[in-house]
């Protein structure tokens, strides 16, 4: 089975390397599980692997592929000779905005769960906050207000017009587009929700590659770039593990080596979860979208949605490794909707929708709905690890609010 996965890794390779090369969804979505599959063989003598599931990912992904190959081969629109311009005037006062509406979030967040603002200054009035409000969330399901909810909105909205607006501003501009990935760090580190800071993570990346795209700004591969880039990525994941240290309430030589454990767990568990659920999985009725879609199913009483999305946690560890995860990847709810084939038929047509907004993009076509649309895909396939980035209906209405706001602060002629 591990030569079998070795030669699917390089055949996956092979077929989508300039997409790789280009950024281009197929490309981020095909290296990001080359890179966890080659883990996953790497960490076989800490955590459970039954194999069958990690294949049919590389499936899944590899007909994703195969949809965009497929668009390039019979999709090749002629420009419309549409000239796209931002409105840079426009950029720092809805950044600004952006901004506040996603701060308020946090610091709403903290006052509503009966915390003082000058807990910030403390270090264990800190942890204390980490802990109690983790285990609110995860427990009662958290301190809920509407107004809360609506501006989470604003902490995905706002790094998605900081990662487009990004190549096209001046320096004052360029800082308040970075400035918008700190509402995101900050929840992590206040509040334990990893997930807002990778999900900002990842929409400003994706929105400023469509940004490139969009305008004719190239995309290279330099030393500089990718030295950043690791730099970068090295301070994402302490950002990321001392928030975990935060959420147990201590900063001990032993919470630290259990934390270890679970980070490699959480960091790369999700295809060894996916794996053993899927060996098990009987199949039943199909969900029809309601398992990817699960904050309208939820919202519409079709579904329930817990915290974290599933109650099932699996033991997906081995000879002393600690290894709980309910983390089970996208592809868990696709086959829930529509079953092994339909998830993989899902793939190859969401391959071909990819390629043909960035074809369109390119060519000045439906520009404001294909940015919309593209950077809903990146969204999707970066956060393909962990959940459906369309399961969080706060994800699907900045998703919706980015539409118009792309549409306010650049012209088309």
């Amino acid at each position: 089975m591990t030569f079998l996965i070795t030669a699917m890794l390089i055949g996956l390779l092979f077929l989508s390397w300039k997409y790789i090369l280009r950024l281009e969804p197929a490309g981020v979505f095909a290296v990001m599980w080359v890179f966890f599959a080659a883990a996953v063989l790497l960490l076989q003598n800490q955590i459970e692997l039954r194999f069958e599931g990690c294949i049919y990912i590389l499936v899944c992904v590899t007909a994703f592929v195969m949809g965009t190959i497929f668009c390039d081969e019979c999709y090749n629109p002629v420009p419309s000779g549409m000239k796209v311009a931002l409105r840079k005037q426009w950029v720092f006062p809805v950044l600004l905005v952006l901004l506040a509406g996603a701060m308020v979030n946090p610091l709403y967040s903290i006052i509503l769960h009966g915390f003082s603002l000058r807990a910030l200054l403390s270090m264990q009035d800190l942890l204390n906050m980490n802990r109690e409000i983790s285990e609110d969330r995860y427990y009662t399901g958290g301190a809920y207000s509407a107004v809360n909810q609506f501006f989470l909105i604003f902490c995905y909205v706002a790094p998605i017009v900081g990662g487009f607006c990004w190549r096209l501003v001046g320096k004052v501009n360029k800082t308040l587009c970075l400035l918008t990935l700190i509402p995101g760090t900050f929840i992590a580190l206040t509040q334990s929700m990893k997930l807002s800071m990778i999900s900002a993570a990842m929409l400003w990346f994706g929105s400023y590659i469509v940004c490139s795209y969009c305008y004719g700004l190239p995309l290279r591969i330099k030393f500089k770039s990718i030295l950043r880039f690791v730099i970068i990525i090295l301070l994402f994941f302490l950002v990321l593990f001392i928030s975990m240290v935060f959420r147990t309430g201590e900063v001990s030589e032993r919470t630290i080596l259990e934390i270890s454990q679970k980070f490699v767990t959480y960091a790369f568990g999700h295809m060894h979860c996916f794996d053993i659920w899927y060996t098990t999985y009987v199949p039943g009725e199909f969900a029809w979208g309601s398992k990817t879609f699960m904050g309208i199913s939820n919202l519409l009483g079709v579904e329930e949605r817990v915290q974290g999305n599933y109650t099932e946690f699996l033991n997906i560890g081995k000879n002393g490794f600690y290894g709980i995860s309910n983390v089970y990847t996208i592809f868990r709810p696709l086959v829930e909707d529509v079953g092994e084939a339909g998830a993989v038929l899902v793939m190859f047509l969401m391959g071909f929708v990819a390629n043909k907004s960035m074809k369109d993009l390119v060519a000045h076509r439906v520009v404001f709905l294909s940015q919309s649309l593209l950077i809903a895909i990146y969204a999707y396939v970066m956060l393909s690890f962990g959940a459906s980035f369309y399961g969080y209906t706060s994800y699907l209405a900045a998703l919706f609010l980015t539409y118009f706001i792309l549409r306010f602060i650049q012209t088309a002629e």
